[in-house]
């Protein structure tokens, strides 16, 4: 999963929107779809992680300091804060 962003989908049904509300994109332009239980589960995930100094840190020194920017910039798309 190499720099993934987010983006909000617009259905036109209702529960199509209750479904499915973020479409993930890599720089390739490949998308992931992931449905309403995964989003909760992965916004929640990145809400502790980058509530944590050592997961930030392990972060950093894994993938690098922009990935840190791209975690927080797809928790504020999910609808997440931290």
């Amino acid at each position: 999963m190499d720099q993934w962003r987010a983006e909000e989908v617009n259905m036109n049904s209702p529960k199509d929107t209750q479904e499915i509300q973020l479409a993930l994109h890599d720089k390739t332009g490949a998308l992931l779809m992931i449905d309403k239980r995964e989003r909760r589960l992965v916004k929640e995930l990145l809400a502790i992680t980058l509530k944590s100094k050592s997961s930030r840190e392990w972060i950093v020194k894994k993938l690098g300091s922009e990935y840190i920017e791209i975690a927080e910039k797809l928790l504020k798309t999910m609808g997440g804060s931290l």
